[in-house]
């Protein structure tokens, strides 16, 4: 099913309009780096990273720490050089990139953009590292197959692996008398718990809406225990629509949850760093994100941070013992590197120390999942918030192939994204947002 999926997402269009189609017509065929070699003044061959943040020491410690780490390592030999921009510049530069064959030999691609250019023809089928590298297969422990197309090409593999639902904090709940939530919590014992936050005085669920509809992270379980894994390769045959499947009462929850006053009142004007700041100062008793954000609250919340998948819902017929590890957008290389034998060896030996155990122990280090998976490494004590996701994970619950929101067209992800925030905002109806789901998904064929 992933593969009909990834597949199905390659007919979205990066970016708008005409200008991206004709920049994506013109990808395959083109000449590339990865047909040069570059040394530095010691002689290494020379790697380019693209990344898509301006200053990857700061924004992306782990990755930052791993090149560093790989090029003492290798000096003399290899080194890796970041090509940094931020995610919306980055997205553009390898789109240009991809059509005058100047890609980095590593580049981190959103994962729209991935299906468009593995369609295209330019990027490298990563089977043969994988097979190269049975013990970094063997890590990945199956992630890799969210990118995979039809035909089994391997045009990408997890940059890391993202854990999303919702963080609390237990002084808050205390202070409210409420009992922390557990993996048998249903949808109505949270209605009555965000009450009971609400009559304490905080804002039960803090979320931003104001340029960032994208943080909706901690619904996309909602969207899987609705069925959404089991009904979306329907939809995007035609064969259902999303109005039609089960999935649609995830909507109906949501509109009950914002009509029970879970939201901030002023969730329309503020992004989500604003949101997030209500949590890290106790003004709400919970938080949406991810793995990203375990530094902050280490610092802001300490031990007294617990973490949650979210609530099991009795009125669906889908499994409901899911948690929410999938793989993060992909990094991928361009075809071009298969054509210098240098240049291919440099990059191999830069993706066999990026997934080895000694990366995903740096990871650890900065509070990040790695993409893979290896006995014996696990978050320090004083990775408080980090260490709450990890026993959350210990349920043996299985997690989807991928995150509901990275598996459909760009047009329906966004129609998605305005629906759930519409219906919390009360500008749209449960309906409205699931028939717009449906018009963006049949405009996209």
């Amino acid at each position: 099913m992933t593969q009909h999926i990834m597949k199905s997402r390659a007919m979205s269009v990066i970016g708008a309009g005409v200008a991206a189609l004709t920049v994506v017509g013109t990808l395959a065929g083109c000449g590339g780096s990865g047909t040069e070699v570059t040394k530095d003044d010691s002689g290494a061959t020379v790697i380019k990273f693209g990344i898509n943040v301006a200053n990857p020491a700061k924004q992306e410690p782990a990755t930052n720490d791993i090149v560093e780490a790989f090029n003492k390592a290798n000096k003399g030999k290899y080194k890796v050089e970041f090509v940094a921009a931020d995610t919306e510049s980055h997205a553009k530069n390898m789109k240009l990139a991809a059509s005058d064959g100047t890609l980095p030999q590593v580049f981190w691609v959103e994962g729209s953009q991935v299906t468009e250019f593995n369609e295209a023809g330019v990027l490298m089928d990563l089977t043969d590292f994988l097979d190269q590298n049975s013990d970094v297969k063997d890590a990945l422990n199956g992630s890799e197959a969210a990118f995979q197309d039809d035909n089994g090409v391997q045009y990408g593999l997890p940059y890391q692996s993202n854990v999303q639902g919702i963080f609390y904090n237990k002084d808050v709940f205390d202070k409210a008398g409420v009992d922390y939530p557990t993996d048998d919590t249903t949808y109505d014992e949270f209605l009555d718990m965000v009450a009971k936050l609400k009559d304490s005085g905080v804002t039960p669920l803090s979320i931003g809406s104001k340029n960032s509809s994208y943080a909706m992270w901690e619904f996309n379980i909602w969207l899987s225990r609705y069925g959404w894994g089991d009904d979306i390769a329907s939809i995007l045959d035609g064969k259902e629509t999303f109005s039609d499947a089960e999935l649609a009462k995830a909507f109906d929850r949501i509109k009950e949850l914002a009509d029970a006053g879970a939201f901030p009142e002023n969730m329309s004007t503020i992004e989500y760093f604003d949101a997030k700041q209500q949590f890290d100062d106790g003004k709400a008793a919970m938080f949406g994100t991810g793995q990203w954000d375990c530094a902050e609250f280490d610092k802001n919340i300490g031990d007294r941070i617990g973490f949650w998948w979210g609530p099991k819902f009795t009125d669906s017929s889908a499994d409901q013992e899911i948690d929410m590890k999938v793989p993060s957008a992909p990094i991928a290389v361009p075809a071009t590197v298969a054509d210098n034998d240098a240049v291919k060896e440099a990059t191999y030996a830069f993706l066999k120390f990026y997934y080895s155990k000694d990366a995903a122990e740096l990871s650890y280090k900065n509070s990040m999942f790695p993409a893979t998976s290896y006995d014996g490494l696990a978050p320090s004590p004083d990775k408080y918030a980090m260490n709450a996701m990890v026993e959350a994970l210990g349920n043996g619950w299985k997690s989807p192939t991928a995150a509901p929101d990275l598996t459909v067209p760009s047009s329906v992800q966004a129609s998605l994204y305005d629906g759930l925030f519409g219906v919390m905002q009360g500008t749209h109806t449960p309906a409205d947002a699931v028939a717009k789901m449906d018009e963006a998904l049949a405009n996209s064929k």
